[in-house]
């Protein structure tokens, strides 16, 4: 009779550990139609409403992508991980996605993407997304520095523009300007004469591990900077 009584005992503590344990945290990366925020959290356990028309991209702590449209009435983790796109799949969705557009329009340039450094470098030669650290410093790579280059950055509407000249031996360059250049904003990037569309992303402070920040880059397009955040955060 002990026995059977240390037993259920056991089964009592621990069932509220593994409701706790289930519970995840997860950044709102896209919204649409409802009071939510690029980089906010929600706590995987809690009920989620979205009405019709209204949408929500969700990055977990895996870095898998979830995507929610209403009517929806429940916790997100309720869809199940297995429900939301995991991180490999969602980049090898980007490059699949990338070699149809560039088939589409017969251009091969762009197609592949040079490997980056490191994570937190933007190439100066391709458009694009390209993800920024939360108040970090946009810094322009380019994958040759055996010569020197000219570089300017505008916005689209060309209200002003800097200059810098990059210098022989120097992979990377940091161009200071009057005005800050802003998350969600278009830019134009002049690399010695061939211009590229460039798009700010923010990476909020919210992301708390590589994969959520690896997550938040490819489903906002910055698949560049995403792989070369796995392979730098690899073991």
């Amino acid at each position: 009779m002990r026995s059977i009584a240390l037993a259920l005992f056991g089964c009592w503590v621990l069932t509220p550990m593994i409701g706790v344990a289930d519970a995840a945290t997860l950044v709102v990366a896209e919204v649409r139609g409802i009071a939510l925020k690029p980089g906010s959290t929600l706590d995987s356990t809690k009920p989620l409403t979205l009405k019709q028309g209204q949408h929500v991209t969700l990055i977990s702590e895996t870095g898998s992508t979830l995507k929610l449209d209403g009517p929806y009435d429940r916790p997100p983790v309720a869809t199940g991980e297995a429900a939301g796109v995991g991180l490999n799949q969602t980049l090898a969705a980007l490059v699949t996605q990338r070699q149809a557009r560039a088939g589409e329009f017969g251009v091969t340039r762009g197609t592949v993407l040079a490997d980056l450094p490191e994570p937190w470098v933007l190439d100066a030669t391709h458009s694009g997304n390209v993800c920024v650290l939360e108040n970090g410093t946009p810094v322009f790579w380019r994958p040759d520095s055996k010569a020197v280059a000219e570089l300017s950055v505008a916005p689209v509407d060309r209200s002003w523009i800097a200059k810098a000249q990059w210098p022989v031996g120097s992979d990377r360059i940091q161009i200071t300007t009057d005005v800050p250049m802003r998350a969600g904003e278009a830019y134009v990037v002049n690399f010695n004469s061939n211009e590229s569309a460039v798009t700010m992303v923010q990476v909020p402070a919210t992301l708390t591990n590589a994969e959520m920040r690896a997550g938040w880059m490819a489903a906002r397009r910055c698949e560049q900077q995403a792989q070369a955040l796995l392979k730098t955060a690899a073991p």
